[in-house]
């Protein structure tokens, strides 16, 4: 797991360090023994200094790596928000009109999916929209107009619980028209208020 934490450079610095560590054990037990049995003889310390110089190098190694490592932690992951937190504000829409949003909230099809009386609808596919006002709150994604506009054109963003997912229409924000748009947040936002 840690292992798998680690970048390539973090990776190829280890493992070179190692590497160039167990070939110096190797050839200093193995093969220099043999041509010269008296090793190290009176260049002891020398072969120490060597030695204590692999070691700081793998431990220099080590804390380099944990270093970049918890540099790496310390950046803010990129990550889209959680129903507990609110988004960005997005930029403010044109001012809307509530009669004209219950005419765009009848040609679009809301009417079949949700409950709302100032629209005289009952659909119960969609969450009821009589209680916007509290789902917007438990939502916590900001001010109800705010809520509502995600809603519409970003319906996976927050799902009311007790509701699928995936059911209603990805497209409004782009099939309806911004004017639209502001007219039926108006209209529901209005209509959920009183």
């Amino acid at each position: 797991m840690l292992l798998a934490a680690l970048s390539d450079a973090q990776k190829t610095g280890i493992a070179l360090t190692g590497a160039a560590f167990i070939v110096f054990a190797l050839v200093s037990s193995l093969v220099i023994p043999r041509r010269w049995p008296n090793f190290p003889g009176r260049h002891v310390w020398a072969y120490v200094v060597v030695v204590i110089g692999f070691f700081a190098a793998m431990m220099s190694v080590i804390v380099f790596a944990a270093r970049e490592q918890g540099k790496a932690e310390a950046k803010p992951p990129a990550t889209s928000p959680s129903p507990s937190t609110s988004p960005a504000p997005a930029p403010p829409p044109p001012a809307g009109n509530a009669a004209a949003g219950k005419a765009v909230f009848t040609s679009a099809g809301c009417a079949a999916c949700h409950t709302f009386k100032p629209a005289g609808s009952s659909g119960t596919t969609g969450p009821d929209l009589d209680k916007l006002p509290s789902d917007a709150q438990k939502a916590n994604r900001g001010p109800l107009a705010q809520y509502v506009h995600e809603s519409i054109v970003d319906p996976n963003a927050y799902v009311v619980p007790g509701f699928p997912a995936g059911v209603m229409p990805q497209n409004f924000g782009q099939s309806l028209k911004p004017q639209q748009l502001a007219d039926l947040i108006a209209f529901l936002t209005q209509g959920a208020s009183s």
